[in-house]
């Protein structure tokens, strides 16, 4: 439907980190590293905002549902090589910059906004450089937190040390590693538990995906992808690979294992459609339209 030319960051010591932001019009990305620029269905776009970095920082964002407000992570680094020098966290009017609040400041602590759920902000907490490999989630996050905007108040840490996350965030909530085998955690945004949409054994080695409604998951897997639901009730994919979400109740996307090129599953038909190339997969740090979706 549209499209847009980017230029990279030219310094990213943290691959995964918040780079694009989908709010329910628009698609916001960074330009060069700093400059917030925006997309619409229709193809118009511009500038949204600057950031203003120094020279080993690295901005992360993420713009409020209604085109109001971003959060700002800027992260500093010393390079090289790329040792780490502490976070900052501000919120502020998309627009002009008005309202500006300094939130948070840690000479230790990494983390970014990846959304935005109920005026909160969804923070990914990580290692401040990021990664070697895929991870099992899209932010290369090890918990998250929910933050007040106005204050910076912790308002709840979902998955703790050693329960990462797995796969991307979703609009309902998340699922949490269970480790050393065993069962995972579904938890809501506020911190309270999800009921369990399905039997998953934890850790599991490829990347899962909660639906949007939090009444299933799908799957990856060797020899067979997976979409499970509530009593036992499952449907296979044939062939190893991938799931990197849902686009929506009834599509998800996912990679073959032997292969780049990520596809779109209709659940009705289960036919297959190739969207994107191998160069725009999340091994590549490309990002797909609105996905992961909105969280609001």
């Amino acid at each position: 439907m549209a499209t847009a030319s980017v230029d990279l960051a030219p310094f990213r010591a943290h691959a995964l980190m918040s780079w694009t932001s989908a709010s329910r019009t628009r698609l916001y990305y960074l330009n060069a590293g700093s400059e917030v620029r925006f997309i619409a269905p229709d193809g118009s776009g511009g500038i949204a905002t600057r950031i203003t970095l120094g020279a080993n920082e690295q901005a992360g964002f993420a713009v409020s549902p209604d085109d109001q407000r971003i959060a700002v992570s800027i992260l500093s680094y010393t390079s090289p090589p790329a040792a780490y020098n502490g976070m900052r966290l501000y919120v502020e009017d998309l627009q002009g910059g008005g309202h500006h609040v300094d939130l948070f400041s840690s000479s230790s602590l990494a983390e970014f906004p990846v959304g935005w759920t109920g005026g909160r902000l969804l923070m990914a907490v990580g290692p401040p450089t990021c990664c070697q490999r895929m991870p099992l989630n899209p932010y290369g996050a090890t918990s998250y937190h929910v933050v007040d905007a106005f204050t910076g108040n912790r308002v709840a840490s979902i998955c703790s040390a050693g329960h990462d996350p797995n796969g991307p965030a979703a609009g309902v909530g998340t699922i949490c590693n269970g480790g050393a085998g065993g069962a995972p955690g579904f938890y809501y945004w506020d911190g309270s538990p999800i009921p369990a949409p399905a039997a998953m054994t934890s850790p599991f080695p490829y990347l899962a995906a909660l639906s949007p409604d939090g009444t299933r998951i799908a799957l990856g897997g060797d020899p067979e992808m997976k979409i499970e639901g509530p009593l036992g009730n499952f449907s296979s994919i044939a062939g190893s690979g991938y799931v990197y979400g849902w686009l929506d109740l009834n599509h998800v996307v996912i990679q073959r294992q032997l292969g780049g090129t990520l596809s779109v599953l209709d659940l009705g038909s289960y036919d297959l459609s190739t969207q994107w190339a191998p160069e725009t997969s999340m091994t590549a740090g490309g990002f797909m339209g609105t996905f992961p979706p909105a969280i609001s």
